[in-house]
């Protein structure tokens, strides 16, 4: 369970920040989707290092 919320959590914080950035510049979610990608590798390199998967 902690391994999906670390993946939930990271796109989830990433992607928001990404939408953030989407209303600052004015862009049609470019910046969200790379966010929740950023965030997404960030769950996975989490998940292994604490886990050592």
């Amino acid at each position: 369970m902690a391994a999906v919320s670390y993946l939930i959590g990271g796109m989830l914080v990433w992607g928001g920040i990404g939408w953030l950035v989407d209303k600052w510049l004015g862009t049609e979610g470019i910046a969200m989707g790379i966010g929740a990608v950023v965030g997404g590798a960030a769950g996975v390199y989490l998940i292994a290092r604490r886990f050592g998967a």
